[in-house]
């Protein structure tokens, strides 16, 4: 990582702020640039000097120590808490999963069928394993799940929220 001091303070290049946070260069690039900032990006201004552009070391810390783990916290607040109203034990339809989950049909048809084959050994797939299943009218299968069942996958299950924070962020003394 380069470093150059300027103003008495440590600054690093685009390089080494995607290096120092765990991002991109794009995405600093981006989150650096006078119109994200507007708009409440939290990332520090650059200063110009020689045609290339340098962060402040402390503030890029400040970021990647305090900044992306909230970003991450809210947004896994907001995508995996659900609190799903009635008696715990009551079976509810596919059709509510799904909308719950709000995704499409077609989304759903899939989820299913990768899950079909982890079902068939007892175990939860894509989606948790149905608690009750039954021919349907026409062809295939109707499924139902315990209302708690359905609130507990969805506030432990894992997806792209989580991605959100890079597998090896330096450590805070970096």
């Amino acid at each position: 990582m380069e470093i150059r001091n300027i103003g008495g303070r440590p600054h690093t290049d685009i390089a080494g702020a995607a290096e120092l946070t765990g991002r991109s260069e794009q995405t600093v690039r981006l989150k650096t640039s006078p119109k994200q900032r507007a708009q409440g990006s939290g990332w520090p201004a650059s200063v110009k000097q020689d045609k290339k552009a340098w962060l402040p070391i402390d503030e890029l810390k400040h970021v990647r120590d305090v900044l992306l783990p909230q970003i991450v916290e809210s947004s896994r607040a907001r995508v995996h808490h659900v609190d799903l109203n009635g008696d715990p034990e009551e079976l509810i339809s596919a059709t509510e999963f799904r909308e719950i989950l709000t995704i499409t049909q077609g989304g759903w048809d899939k989820y299913v069928g990768m899950s079909k084959a982890v079902w068939d050994r007892g175990e939860d797939g894509y989606l948790p394993m149905p608690d009750r299943e039954e021919p349907a009218p026409v062809q295939g299968s109707t499924r139902y799940w315990k209302r708690r069942r359905v609130q507990e996958w969805i506030n432990t299950r894992s997806g792209k929220v989580l991605s959100a924070t890079p597998p090896d962020l330096p450590t805070s003394d970096s």
